[in-house]
């Protein structure tokens, strides 16, 4: 094959492949197309300074970092740095409309319920109140073997060396309910940022 001849080839392989990469571009063809981007699987919580509900605001503390809230009833969730030598706790809050959620005895009761102390015996919580601005703050503290769930009695097994803090906060519009839980030195180590967090509650 003499030398224009291979020219003349060459020409024409070129162009093919031109054509090809050509035909390739606008049809998408997976060998020659932009390697897709990847899609989230769920868009990250922003950073929250203060937790606002039903118009009501609190300043959130450090430590305290805002999750996907596992069920409807919960209106935000946080999880609780870990204390010295524990696992990290949790934060949960609930909103109850007036005449909704229950009375308080009822509650305590049924936290109670979920708590057992040495040899099984059963746990008396402490209870104290307290008036802050225009809000009423029922302060509710248990320890010992914790079966948490949502009626009465234990659910599942219990863990040992548990607390759980809540504070049933009274306001104008309804009842905020906060409840922290985890390990007893966990819960310890946030339990004054709690308090402050729960008694902070003002018109946003």
């Amino acid at each position: 094959m003499n030398l224009p001849t291979l020219s003349a080839l060459a020409l024409a392989l070129g162009a093919l492949s031109s054509t090809v990469l050509a035909q390739a571009a606008v049809t998408g063809a997976p060998e020659l197309a932009q390697p897709a981007k990847a899609v989230p699987t769920q868009t990250p919580h922003k950073k929250m300074d203060r937790l606002v509900i039903q118009g009501l605001a609190s300043k959130l503390p450090s430590g305290w970092t805002p999750t996907a809230p596992s069920n409807s009833m919960r209106v935000a969730q946080f999880e609780v740095s870990a204390g010295a030598g524990a696992q990290s706790g949790e934060l949960v809050a609930y909103f109850f409309a007036p005449r909704q959620g229950g009375g308080h005895e009822a509650n305590i009761g049924r936290w109670a319920s979920q708590f057992t102390g040495a040899q099984g015996k059963p746990v008396t919580p402490k209870v104290s109140t307290s008036k802050h601005g225009s809000t009423e703050v029922t302060l509710v503290e248990l320890q010992g073997n914790y079966a948490r769930g949502v009626g009465m009695g234990p659910a599942g097994d219990a863990k040992p060396d548990q607390a759980l803090l809540t504070a049933m906060i009274e306001t104008p519009v309804g009842r905020i309910t906060l409840q922290m839980h985890g390990s007893v030195k966990t819960v310890a180590a946030h339990r004054a940022r709690f308090l402050n967090f729960a008694k902070g509650f003002r018109p946003a």
